[in-house]
């Protein structure tokens, strides 16, 4: 079945599935950590972003997807952590911009939010420096352009894109000695992928959204009645 449009409800159950994957994968994010310092926290600083991205869409009782994009954006800057942090809002802040009066997007709509995505994380940063994931974002947002003109459907879409984010990631020790020196690949880069896997699950139906907001909602407060 083809997925031909997105809405703002769809788009939540992509950032929601984004944030457990990136969650359960962290660890391995903060490992790669050399630069621009290794100090181990790219993984944690960019799920703790995601997650406050999250809980803030959650407010938003709309399905019109700019709505959507627009609090993802501003529970992004509100709990930006760390350089990856701040770049990921930076993401989500273009992001927003490229899907702004939109109600629904096709690939085509959502890969130039993309773009304006990298777009606005670059302009941000003094000194963009390639081979981190300010590259895996740029790259695989430019491709996205072009692979959205002949995929309408958002499932093959997405499948490419990612193929496309993992091909750069491979080749960011080429771009910074740091990373070729240390045998690793950037970790920012590795972040933005693993989002872009966990939306991906959300695409394909391999992720139970009411499940899991039913599972992070939490218990109700039981108050205790003491006789006197």
């Amino acid at each position: 079945m083809k997925l031909e449009n997105i809405d703002g409800t769809k788009l939540k159950e992509m950032i929601t599935s984004s944030v457990q994957f990136l969650n359960e994968n962290k660890d391995t994010v903060d490992a790669l950590n050399v630069f621009p310092v290794p100090d181990g926290d790219t993984g944690t600083n960019m799920s703790a972003t995601l997650t406050s991205a999250a809980k803030e869409m959650e407010k938003v009782d709309s399905n019109n997807i700019s709505e959507v994009a627009n609090a993802i954006s501003r529970g992004a800057l509100k709990g930006a952590r760390g350089n990856s942090g701040v770049i990921l809002s930076q993401l989500f802040r273009g992001f927003a911009k490229g899907l702004e009066d939109k109600r629904i997007a096709n690939t085509i709509d959502y890969a130039d939010a993309l773009k304006a995505g990298a777009d606005t994380a670059y302009k941000a940063v003094m000194k963009p420096i390639e081979g981190t994931m300010l590259t895996v974002a740029r790259v695989t947002a430019e491709e996205a352009q072009k692979i959205a003109r002949t995929n309408r459907d958002f499932i093959i879409f997405y499948e490419k894109i990612i193929e496309v984010a993992k091909d750069i990631l491979d080749k960011t020790p080429e771009m910074l000695p740091a990373l070729k020196e240390a045998g690793v690949v950037d970790s920012g880069g590795m972040g933005v992928l693993y989002i872009l896997m966990g939306s991906n699950m959300a695409l394909n139906g391999n992720f139970d959204y009411d499940a899991f907001i039913a599972e992070s909602r939490p218990e109700p407060v039981k108050v205790q009645h003491h006789e006197v």
